[in-house]
């Protein structure tokens, strides 16, 4: 029997129209984290001198949430498969909510940071359940460019976070940064109720999670950012410091060899045996690095050392968040010609030419226009990046791993994410050390004291995009788009070279 394109185009309208239903309430729930998540970088001066807490210990503010997201995407990510899907995502949401009340209210450091990292764990599970949720309902040739409309808006929200934390301090204080979760997370928990689909297999059946393989992913994840960020504190050659990375190496490379052997791991290790995907991996983790860096290091240079207010800093971050929005279009447009390798190494060399503007910049006399010129391209290159890495991840690969596949890529954004924030705290903060200001909320009397760390951070973020763009580059294929024939989306028992012509 034949069927006409435009009956087959027909019967898949009502599940078109539920996997948009279903992107825009994840999405919503998505933008929520991450707005969340880096509205608390302006917040820091204002935090550290209302609860009398010196630099070392307010980083934990920012980094007990990346911290504990980092460490468990990927057991909540499994927990996800067994327990049900939509039933863990809106579990995540209601943690997010109660968490958020609690921190509002939080009278000292630590109890600030233990619940900073309650809302890390539940925006873990927002993120792997929003992108599980996405998968589900979206069919194989529509799959890569609802993620990448998902993670471009999450970036966007993240990107904005700081201008919206600075409106909100200035106006309502620094706890309204928690207190504003709350009718928002109420109303992303109703529409995910009456929206999402529900799970239509028993929780568990025929499912197990990979207990040493979530024991050590965290523990080694833990160890590693624990290393970077007591740096600052205790020096880098502390044996501790040199204790802690050394557990990192050898915990993770444990990890390694128990997913290879479980039966079912938390990380399907066959994934990246592919060169192509695993540069691709590669790719999106170098530029995730400097990402969340560069905005900790913008917003901490225009309040520490130009004495600029929250608002003002807060504003960089929108360019970043406008000149991603415009750009990623123009992805699309590109990919029509260009492959996805072309595409995604241009985006990683913008980049590293406006990470190499902010840095030049950094002179403590003011802002001029290198300055504003490196947001642009910052977020000009992160927006042209990011969907065409994210096709070459899950391209070629049957539907029921292209979940796993963007798990992986998740799981290595949000760490990488991690490492380049805590790094630039690192640095930044031994700047303004020696420049004689101890925490976040007071500013430099002599700038040229503290400029060494920020510049320093600033060629650590050249050297991410740079080494990004030769990883983009050294994958194999063609430069531009030829068409050879049909694409067929056949599932296929392990992943598989590109066909010709759809070159990562």
């Amino acid at each position: 029997m034949t069927v006409s394109h435009s009956t087959f185009r027909r019967a898949s309208d009502p599940a078109t129209r539920r996997g948009w239903t279903v992107l825009v309430v994840t999405t919503f729930g998505s933008l929520l984290i991450f707005l969340n998540s880096t509205a608390t970088n302006v917040a820091l001066p204002a935090i550290s001198a209302d609860l009398s807490i010196p630099a070392a210990t307010a980083d934990w503010i920012l980094l007990s949430f990346m911290l504990t997201l980092s460490m468990s995407v990927l057991t909540v990510s499994r927990i996800s498969d067994m327990v049900g899907r939509r039933r863990i995502y809106l579990a995540g949401l209601a943690v997010l909510v109660v968490s958020s009340v609690g921190a509002a209210f939080a009278g000292g450091a630590a109890l600030l940071a233990a619940l900073r990292g309650v809302q890390g764990v539940a925006a873990a599970i927002i993120i792997t359940g929003a992108t599980a949720l996405i998968s589900d309902v979206f069919p194989a040739h529509r799959l890569a460019g609802a993620l990448s409309i998902n993670i471009m808006m999450a970036s966007v929200a993240g990107m904005l976070g700081p201008l919206v934390g600075a409106l909100l301090l200035e106006t309502f204080g620094w706890r309204s940064l928690f207190l504003v979760n709350v009718p928002f997370g109420l109303v992303a928990l109703v529409l995910a109720a009456t929206v999402l689909p529900h799970d239509r297999r028993r929780p568990g059946a025929g499912e197990s999670l990979d207990v040493p393989g979530a024991i050590l992913s965290a523990v080694g994840l833990a160890c590693l950012l624990l290393a970077v960020n007591r740096s600052s504190a205790w020096g880098v050659t502390d044996p501790r410091v040199l204790g802690l990375g050394a557990v990192a190496v050898a915990v993770l490379g444990a990890f390694v060899i128990v997913e290879r052997r479980a039966a079912r791991p938390l990380v399907d290790l066959g994934l990246v045996t592919d060169r192509n995907r695993a540069l691709a991996y590669a790719t999106a983790f170098l530029m995730a690095l400097p990402q969340a860096a560069s905005l900790v290091l913008v917003v901490l240079y225009q309040q520490a050392v130009l004495g600029a207010s929250s608002i003002e800093a807060g504003v960089a971050a929108t360019v970043v968040a406008a000149a991603l929005v415009v750009t990623s279009p123009i992805a699309g447009v590109l990919a029509r010609f260009l492959t996805p390798r072309s595409v995604s190494s241009a985006g990683c060399a913008l980049a590293a030419v406006g990470y190499l503007l902010l840095g030049l910049s950094m002179t403590g006399t003011g802002i001029g226009p290198l300055f504003h010129i490196g947001l642009v391209l910052v977020g000009a290159g992160n927006g042209i990046f990011m969907a065409p890495n994210t096709a070459s991840i899950v391209r070629g690969l049957p539907v029921d791993r292209r979940g796993i596949a963007n798990g992986i890529r998740s799981l290595m954004f949000n760490s990488a994410q991690t490492l380049g924030a805590a790094t630039a705290l690192l640095l930044a903060a031994a700047g303004l050390a020696g420049a004689g200001v101890g925490g976040y909320d007071g500013v430099v009397v002599d700038p040229s004291g503290a400029l060494w760390g920020f510049h320093v951070a600033a060629t650590v973020l050249v050297g991410c995009a740079v080494a990004a763009t030769i990883t983009s580059l050294w994958r194999s294929g063609a430069w531009l788009v030829t068409l050879t024939g049909p694409i067929t989306t056949a599932a296929a028992p392990a992943p598989s070279p590109a066909p010709r012509g759809e070159d990562r």
